[in-house]
């Protein structure tokens, strides 16, 4: 977009020409100048992609061929600008001080006779502001970045269709304080933030919180709702004295509550679901404690709240407030949480290589972690040490594709089968320990005890293989992460107040999505925004059934479904969906399907034990 807008005002359309095409037409036509954009292109993982890792490619400026096309009269002049200015994307504060200046100019001119059609500011649509929020980009320059904030304000104060906005936030930045101005125009229904400092932005003591008003779509990235912001959306005034303006703006009926429907948390600390229904019960215990009168509450001790890391505490808070308040969002069909990755296991050759390293340290004893149980590898069915040297001959790992989808769906019915063999046997024998045999499909279980320390009977340990000791701890992860999940839902469930005489308001669909590999840098940002600014959100009211929460074509990677009502990142599946539909999409092989495939980490997987005959570790090629 950078100088589009300058070499736009700039073009000299053709006079004396009159267009042989209707105007309709003749828009179409400049229309089609646009590249299109494929609404799943920020969808992770893609749809239709190869691997976990296949993105497409940014779509390619159509500038100069929107700029041809103004050159050639006055009436493709006009209608080739509106598809120039419609989704800017600012990438440097060149180009956005360059777009100011195009709004200041038309401005001055603007008389009460000029046809509105002829103001720039009112064409544009959606927006990406340069990311650094104020920073210098490459080809800025220190002029630049000086007129950065005039900017922002001349742009907020004449765009009044804004329908998306996409910022960045710091705290010396202006973008997030100027989009909350009294005199912002604008009343977005989408809205994408990204906070780049270390402390939520300061929603509480912002001049004017009635931009958010008209939200259907927010995305915050790397911020976790502060108690201001929540209130703020769900339209309840508590504690007035310590949330600033928040409940004067309540009162002015500036909450989003009435028309937010999608609400997405990303980068969440990796934690945030861990133990979240132990949270739940001391939240409810503490109520029910600040309840008693003085006197019993001298008696009694208080509640003693859940160990764990402030980050998560903070997280969970927000979470069960959204919850406990859900009643007032009454149109809200989607939230989507995304935990920051934890990264991939290390593949069963380089764990090899480390303990390799570690007992060369260590002769007085050999690691258990090296002892493998005969006829079984990690990698595959194949001797370890010779598939150790394979892969070493191999430059890189190899991700699953989706042609090898058959393969792994076959794995996991041959895992389920062996579970239920486990299971009967579990039956017939009285003396068998059901945790070593079996795992509860749904989770119940008791995370306490570390699977090395599964069993103590005779004082004799049962042998556990180095696979297991490398994926036991990130299997745990996903379990405490599902059984978050659930607590969330029933949590939500059982919050839902309807007011008397109105219809019980079904619960929103809540997804657990899977983690940006780079972390929403700026290109996942762009391709986000050109999925966002290219395609009309979804607007139809969906029925019960469109909102059921535990539909599976929601969480399917498939195309059709729910997963068409929405675009780019919110057509992100639930990542526990993808066990039975997808389970290749986190397995890594060292050169491909005859060498075996090894669990990753980055998914959850069915897994059941015993996991050294049945987990999907030992997919191996024929």
């Amino acid at each position: 977009m950078q100088g589009d807008d300058e070499k736009a005002s700039k073009a000299e359309p053709a006079n004396g020409m009159t267009p042989a095409l209707p105007a309709e037409v003749l828009s179409r036509i400049i229309t089609c100048l646009v590249p299109p954009v494929d609404r799943n292109a920020s969808t992770l993982p893609h749809p239709t992609g190869t691997d976990l890792d296949w993105t497409p490619a940014l779509p390619s400026s159509m500038s100069a061929d929107l700029l041809s096309a103004a050159s050639t009269s006055t009436l493709l002049h006009h209608i080739a600008s509106q598809a120039l200015y419609r989704a800017p994307l600012l990438r440097t504060l060149k180009s956005l001080n360059l777009l100011a200046g195009t709004i200041t100019s038309d401005a001055k001119k603007q008389t009460s006779l000029t046809a509105e059609g002829d103001n720039r500011a009112l064409w544009i649509r959606s927006i990406h502001l340069p990311p650094g929020d104020g920073l210098l980009q490459p080809g800025d320059t220190l002029a630049d970045q000086t007129c950065y904030v005039e900017s922002l304000r001349t742009l907020f104060d004449h765009a009044s269709r804004l329908d998306f906005v996409s910022l960045e936030h710091r705290q010396a930045g202006a973008a997030l304080l100027e989009f909350l101005h009294p005199s912002t125009t604008c009343r977005p229904r989408r809205m994408t933030l990204s906070n780049l400092s270390f402390s939520a932005p300061p929603f509480s003591t912002t001049r004017s919180l009635a931009p958010l008003s008209k939200l259907t779509h927010l995305h915050l990235i790397k911020i976790v709702p502060p108690p201001a912001l929540i209130l703020f959306l769900v339209g309840e005034s508590i504690n007035a004295d310590e949330q600033g303006n928040v409940p004067k703006s309540i009162k002015d009926g500036l909450s989003p509550r009435e028309s937010l429907e999608c609400l997405r948390l990303s980068l969440l600390p990796p934690d945030a679901l861990v133990e979240f229904e132990a949270y739940i019960g001391w939240r409810k215990a503490w109520k029910e404690y600040e309840q008693l009168p003085a006197q019993q509450q001298a008696q009694e001790p208080a509640p003693r709240a859940p160990r764990g890391p402030a980050r998560r505490f903070a997280v969970q808070e927000a979470l069960y407030d959204l919850a406990v308040y859900s009643s007032r969002l009454p149109r809200l069909r989607l939230l989507l949480l995304e935990l920051s990755p934890l990264g991939p296991l290390p593949s069963p050759v380089d764990e090899e290589r480390e303990n390799d390293r570690f007992a060369a340290f260590s002769s007085s004893r050999v690691a258990p972690s090296l002892s493998v149980s005969p006829g079984i590898t990690p990698v595959s069915s194949r001797d370890t040490s010779a598939s150790a040297k394979d892969c070493k001959a191999q430059p890189a790992d190899v991700r699953a594709q989706r042609s090898d989808a058959n393969r792994f769906l076959d794995a996991v019915k041959t895992s389920r089968a062996a579970a239920e063999c486990a299971t009967l046997a579990v039956t017939a024998d009285s003396s068998a320990d059901p945790i070593r045999i079996f795992h509860d499909r749904i989770g119940n279980h008791n995370d306490e005890h570390d699977l090395v320390d599964r069993t103590e009977q005779g004082n004799e340990v049962l042998p556990i293989t180095a696979e297991e000791l490398r994926t036991a701890e990130r299997d745990k992860y996903w379990r405490l992460i599902e059984a978050g999940k659930r607590a969330l839902i029933e949590l939500w469930r059982s919050s839902q107040q309807p007011a008397i005489g109105v219809a019980a308001v079904d619960s929103p669909e809540i997804r657990v999505v899977t983690a940006r590999p780079m972390g929403h840098d700026r290109r996942e940002g762009f391709q986000d925004f050109y999925c966002q600014a290219q395609h009309e959100s979804y607007t139809a009211t969906p029925t019960p059934a469109v909102r059921c929460t535990e539909s599976a074509a929601n969480g399917s990677i498939r195309s059709g479904g729910e997963t068409e009502e929405e675009v780019g990142c919110w057509a992100d599946p639930d990542v526990f969906s993808l066990v039975p539909t997808a389970p290749y999409l986190s397995f890594k092989s060292c050169g491909g399907h005859q060498q075996g495939w090894y669990w990753t980490g980055e998914l959850p997987r069915e897994s059941h034990l015993p996991s050294i005959s049945v987990i999907p570790s030992l997919i191996a090629g024929p």
